[in-house]
């Protein structure tokens, strides 16, 4: 398969979501324009297809050379040398692709990371919390700058009862709502020796981790937080006995048995010091994950402080099925320009790394947003032996 192939395929994909998403919202006529344009972008891969097989059968052996040097190009060899102004190989060339090359930029063009450089960035990224990576938000790839995400509202409705023959009755529902997104870019400078040589793949990832993936993750983070309290008032609970309450009454089933508790530090510290009334810790271990606890079977993940801030000194915190109330629109592919020109005097080159996203609110009621306050553990403890010793006046009376 070669790379137009590819670009076909890419390009059905893409039609069929939004066909489905017409077919959705039963707008069957632009439906059915989409399901034209996927038909002949089927037969435009025939052809290329074909094109491509008798290509093969033209293939010298020193072509299958050159193809399979080019497998071997490294990603962070290419960046590094375009970094630092070094002669690139002809398959090193070929892994530095424009990201837009429709677009204008003021500030120069933007390349896409070579796919072996964003799986390695993938994998640092599992060194911190984060929420898009957890699973604590629903992702969803686009190649878009802007649009629309979908998702299903509150539906209560039933199956009908209906006879072998007869028709099934139709129902209002499922009911979909549509909100639009539109991709922010976010990035950072990065500041490389020009003298940066040797074992390419650890230097720029030394660079790479210090100054873009932790500063990343957090931003992420911090949006998301952001998103799902937007519009929310903050429900005050003071002490697991209450919390537990919440989750019983407020949490809809469905939603708590996938559901989990987000907080800070501040919240874990005085969630993870309440005692029984025979002094054992009330949070259980996650049989799971032996490093994460969990209350009412919803794991508990805990972010610093600095990312999710206490409010009016009480620790803010989502409890319920946070990823059907928060959609991560994330644009494909990494992005990445230099200049060689910004840091002369430094010997330095700048290089800036991006990457585009969106964060959107969805259902609201699949989670709620609260403020936790601890219960002291010697006012609790002072309490039960109070009751305790009024139980046994009674008993005496």
């Amino acid at each position: 398969m070669n790379k137009k192939m590819r670009e076909i395929l890419k390009k059905i994909e893409e039609k069929t979501i939004i066909a489905k998403n017409y077919q959705t919202e039963k707008d069957f006529d632009k439906a059915k324009e989409v399901l034209d344009e996927i038909e002949n972008l089927q037969k435009e891969y025939e052809v290329e297809a074909k094109l491509f097989n008798v290509a093969k059968e033209e293939v010298t052996e020193e072509k299958v050379a050159e193809v399979k040097e080019e497998k071997k190009a490294d990603g962070f060899a290419a960046v590094t040398k375009m970094v630092t102004g070094r002669r690139m190989a002809d398959e090193e060339k070929a892994l530095i692709v424009e990201a837009d090359p429709t677009a204008e930029d003021a500030h120069g063009t933007n390349y896409l990371l070579p796919e072996d450089v964003q799986l390695a960035i993938r994998e640092l990224r599992r060194n911190y919390m984060s929420a898009k990576d957890l699973g604590l938000v629903n992702v969803v790839p686009t190649t878009a700058l802007s649009g629309s995400t979908n998702f299903e509202t509150d539906d209560d409705g039933l199956l009908s009862d209906f006879e072998d023959g007869e028709e099934v009755e139709e129902e209002d529902g499922p009911k979909f709502k549509r909100v639009p997104f539109a991709i922010k870019f976010k990035g950072k400078l990065i500041y490389i020796s020009n003298i940066l040589a040797g074992n390419e793949k650890a230097g720029l990832m030394n660079y790479l981790n210090k100054w873009f993936v932790k500063k990343a993750v957090r931003t992420e983070n911090v949006d998301i937080f952001n998103t799902l309290k937007s519009g929310k008032t903050a429900k005050e609970i003071t002490g697991l006995n209450a919390l537990k309450e919440h989750i019983n009454k407020d949490i809809d089933p469905s939603c708590a048995m996938t559901g989990v508790i987000i907080t800070n530090q501040t919240g874990f510290a005085e969630m993870d010091k309440q005692k029984d009334r025979n002094g054992r810790g009330m949070l259980e271990v996650d049989p799971t994950n032996k490093s994460r606890k969990v209350f009412q079977n919803m794991p508990i993940y805990v972010f610093s402080d600095k990312e999710l801030k206490n409010v009016s000194g009480k620790a803010p915190m989502f409890v319920g099925a946070t990823d059907a109330g928060c959609d991560f629109m994330d644009k494909d592919g990494l992005e990445f320009a230099t200049s060689e020109h910004f840091a002369f005097n430094k010997n330095q080159t700048t290089l800036r790394v991006l990457e585009g996203y969106d964060t959107v609110q969805t259902d609201v009621n699949a989670y709620s947003y609260i403020t936790y306050t601890g219960v002291d553990c010697e006012e609790s403890t002072t309490i039960v032996v109070e009751k305790e010793s009024d139980k046994t006046n009674d008993q005496t009376i």
